[in-house]
């Protein structure tokens, strides 16, 4: 017999699967559009400040599904800041050795970024922000 626990999991998995491909697509059609008119390094700073906005919410309610008072809200939105605040300086400082050091075309590295980036944020945001506590 499933246990309860792994039918949640996948579930969770497949939202994050989901919302993470919309993401994604904010993430690199938001820079392609801002690439237009901004410097690469513009363009990619605000391109994963918006996106880190948009997933905070859409993993909060769709994936994770916190349930949280004001208090645990800040506290979760803190880590959220904490976690994907790494991995945007990842994404950024990743996207400027790929084009400038190695040579890759901008649009071919944001796509390397995106991969890497996304991979963090799900680790990042299981065991770090979105956690479930236990109350006493």
């Amino acid at each position: 017999m499933v246990k309860v626990g792994k039918i949640f999991e996948k579930k969770e998995a497949i939202c994050y699967l989901f919302w993470g491909v919309v993401t994604v697509l904010v993430n690199y059609f938001s820079y392609l559009l801002l690439e237009q008119f901004l410097m690469y390094q513009a363009a990619n700073l605000i391109s994963i400040v918006f996106t880190k906005v948009f997933a905070y919410y859409t993993n909060k309610k769709f994936v994770f599904r916190t349930n949280t008072n004001f208090k645990e809200q800040i506290h979760e939105i803190f880590r959220y800041i904490l976690g994907r605040g790494f991995t945007g300086v990842v994404d950024f400082l990743g996207l400027i050795v790929l084009v400038d050091t190695l040579m890759i075309n901008d649009k071919f590295g944001k796509m390397i970024m995106i991969v890497i980036t996304t991979i963090l944020n799900y680790f990042c945001g299981k065991i770090f922000v979105f956690k479930k506590f236990n109350k006493l």
